[in-house]
């Protein structure tokens, strides 16, 4: 009887296992599909659906999309609040919900509220089950080993290779564990060590002995993992260095597609010749806003390349830019808001 009971489980389990879709580039592809039916083309419902699709079919969610679909149907009178409830799986906090003008109203109202708070708290567990601190923890003492090398440089040249070390080291674990990002070590969060009775393992903590770091905090407003991406920034040659291990994380929901885009158009804020070395391909995702991006670079080219790292057309960004202005919507996050 154990036997079959035994075997009966791991069926259950299987099917729950492979339930979930594995292959990201299918979730990006629904979220693009929803940012454009409602942006250019304004069918609410048809957006939600694609949405919805995402969201019930991948076992992690990028926390931006639910925020934005929360924004969306809240703005055309649709149930939202759901969107919220799940974004508290994936680290959002009541706080956060602040920082959105079409939800302002909706903060007022439930931040004190005390059976809003329990849900809260529920999802905030299961949240918190997910994150691999000791990765977190890594990463942290990484992103302070890189900013004093660069307090300390002799020459660029030198600091350059001291970064290419770090970033060889996160390749290492990467091979290992996956790209270290919102999957695996959540989203940016001043506290979060506080929460598992390690304070002094958060950011904050670690840092202050060094008084030249005063500038290092946890920004909470990217809704994104930050850290990890300010190391890689850090050395100008990254996605030429590490293409393949971030096509591949992409397809594992372990790091966004906007990230490497922006860690490609990155190359283009140093100067021309660091660029020829670094094996500057003259494209562009047009996504990063302090890059000095080549001639040439057209509308066509651009959106092809966004196309094969399943993100939405450049013109789609541009719409959801003239919605922020005119209607508040708040849709950009992620380092230097690549997102």
């Amino acid at each position: 009887m154990k036997k079959y009971l035994s075997f009966f489980t791991f069926c259950v389990f299987s099917i729950i296992s492979y339930s979930q879709n594995l292959d990201y580039s299918v979730y990006h592809n629904d979220i693009n599909t929803a940012e454009q039916l409602y942006f250019m083309e304004n069918k609410v419902d048809s957006a939600l659906y694609h949405y919805n699709n995402a969201f019930d079919e991948f076992d992690f969610i990028f926390v931006k999309d639910l925020l934005n679909a929360a924004q969306i149907a809240k703005f055309n009178d649709r149930p939202f609040e759901s969107y919220i409830l799940k974004a508290f799986k994936y680290g959002l906090k009541i706080s956060h919900l602040e920082n959105y003008p079409i939800l302002k109203d909706y903060f007022t109202k439930v931040k004190n509220d005390k059976s809003f708070k329990i849900q809260y708290e529920k999802g905030r567990k299961e949240y918190l089950k997910k994150i691999n601190f000791d990765y977190l923890d890594l990463i942290y003492k990484l992103a302070i080993m890189d900013q004093l090398n660069k307090h300390n440089k002799t020459t660029q040249a030198r600091y350059w290779q001291q970064v290419k070390k770090i970033t060889d080291r996160i390749k290492d674990s990467i091979k290992t564990i996956g790209f270290p990002g919102d999957r695996l070590i959540g989203i940016s969060d001043s506290t979060i060590f506080k929460e598992i009775g390690k304070p002094h393992l958060d950011l904050y903590e670690q840092r202050k002995k060094y008084d030249k770091l005063w500038y290092m905090t946890s920004d909470e407003k990217y809704l994104s993992t930050i850290y990890t991406f300010v190391i890689y920034v850090h050395n100008p040659c990254s996605y030429n260095f590490y293409e393949d291990h971030f096509k591949k994380e992409i397809l594992k929901g372990n790091i966004h597609p906007r990230d490497v885009a922006l860690l490609h158009d990155h190359v283009y804020t140093y100067r021309k010749d660091l660029r020829n070395g670094c094996g500057n391909s003259g494209k562009g995702f047009r996504l990063h806003q302090y890059a000095n991006y080549p001639d040439g670079l057209n509308k066509d080219k651009v959106n092809e390349l966004r196309n094969e790292f399943f993100i939405i057309p450049i013109e789609v960004d541009i719409k959801k830019l003239e919605y922020e202005e005119k209607y508040k919507f708040n849709l950009f996050s992620g380092y230097y808001n690549c997102r």
